[in-house]
């Protein structure tokens, strides 16, 4: 196989490393030509007004999509709420999902709304984990509820309703980090959980969401010894295709969750990992996080380039890769930057307050930054 880097550069999600688009990222993007972008906090003016720091964030878009040639891309965050919310002020706090029982469609009404407005066309939300274990250290509230049916109703709910205004849900995160004791950001959790067990808890939410037609899914980094001794979810080819694809019928885009984090980090700087994750069936390559920048997306890219040539990538997992990536991506809404009235702001608001029970603060009245 002889390929250049752009034809690779489909399987990977990068991130600027700050407010602009430096010439080295914009040389990369060029060379690479990677068909997804994320934002976090580190993209937007936290402290500035509105006014300011939208039009800091869509000189940042424009820079990268120019850099990329105009083509259709991912443009996505991870806007869950309560922490998990990356654009400031006035886009609006809501609090964790937990929170969210009575209101889950006007949240999601809402979010799209806002997304929209800064360019976003992918949500990485629902969590579609189960809070299962009270000692875990990562998913607790941003879990919808503590049972399999509650929570496949509340992100069947959420994905529906954020899809129908015209921002992509991704479910998160396959098969389930809900009864981990640890944080995959700084380890390599383990759950001892056969499939029967998984079929009764972890995996219902997802099954839920695949029936209904989510698009895309989320893995985890974990470790699953009963199922697969071998590998972590995300380059484990008995629970991406076995498993997600062929048992529970999933066609859409499988993106790894972060690969900065401590659990995901090998994965792009192994070339042996790399060729397992793409023949086990991972479409997207998310490089993100503290401790990567766009160059490893690069010299990730490098290191798939020779794994093909040397065929330990397989012909057919690739290619079939490149079409559903291509099929999203054809179906993928874009859009341009533009601003919200206060309003808009001041109703969403005043629901979130409501959610967290905690009054309606000032700040978040008429007088919103920006607006004053």
């Amino acid at each position: 196989m002889n390929k250049d880097l752009s034809y690779f550069g489909k399987h990977f999600l990068v991130e600027p490393k700050g407010t602009r688009l430096t010439k080295e990222e914009s040389d990369l993007l060029k060379l690479l030509q990677p068909r997804a972008i994320m934002f976090r906090k580190r993209n937007f003016l936290q402290e500035a007004k509105y006014d300011l720091w939208h039009e800091e964030y869509s000189q940042l878009l424009a820079d990268c999509r120019q850099a990329l040639g105009d083509k259709d891309i991912i443009v996505s965050v991870d806007h869950e709420g309560g922490r998990v919310i990356r654009p400031p002020l006035p886009i609006t706090p809501f609090p964790y999902a937990d929170k969210w029982s009575s209101s889950i469609s006007a949240v999601a009404a809402a979010m799209a709304t806002e997304l929209k407005s800064i360019g976003i066309n992918v949500n990485f939300a629902p969590v579609a984990d189960i809070n299962s274990n009270p000692d875990n250290p990562v998913i607790g509230s941003r879990a919808f509820a503590h049972t399999p049916e509650l929570v496949s109703a509340a992100a069947l709910e959420f994905a529906k309703t954020l899809q129908a205004h015209g921002v992509i849900p991704c479910a998160k995160h396959f098969p389930g980090h809900g009864d981990t004791k640890s944080d995959s950001h700084y380890s390599s959790p383990i759950l001892d959980l056969n499939l029967a067990e998984l079929e009764k808890r972890e995996l219902v939410p997802f099954q839920a969401l695949i029936n209904a037609g989510v698009p895309m899914v989320m893995t985890a980094h974990l470790l699953f010894p009963q199922i697969d001794p071998d590998h972590i979810a995300t380059n484990s080819k008995k629970i991406l295709t076995e498993l997600l694809r062929q048992k529970m019928g999933f066609k859409g885009i499988i993106i790894a969750d972060a690969l900065g984090m401590k659990a995901g980090n090998d994965i792009i700087k192994q070339e042996e990992n790399i060729a397992k994750a793409l023949n086990a069936g991972l479409d997207i390559f998310l490089v993100a996080g503290d401790n990567v920048t766009m160059d490893d997306a690069l010299k990730t890219a490098v290191l798939m380039d020779k794994a093909a040539k040397e065929g330990r990538i397989e012909a057919d997992a690739l290619e079939s890769s490149q079409k559903r990536i291509e099929l999203f991506l054809q179906n993928l809404p874009q859009y341009t930057p533009y601003k919200l009235d206060a309003q808009t702001f001041s109703d969403h608001h005043e629901l979130a307050a409501k959610l967290a029970n905690t009054g309606m603060p000032e700040e978040f009245k008429l007088s919103l930054p920006g607006f004053e």
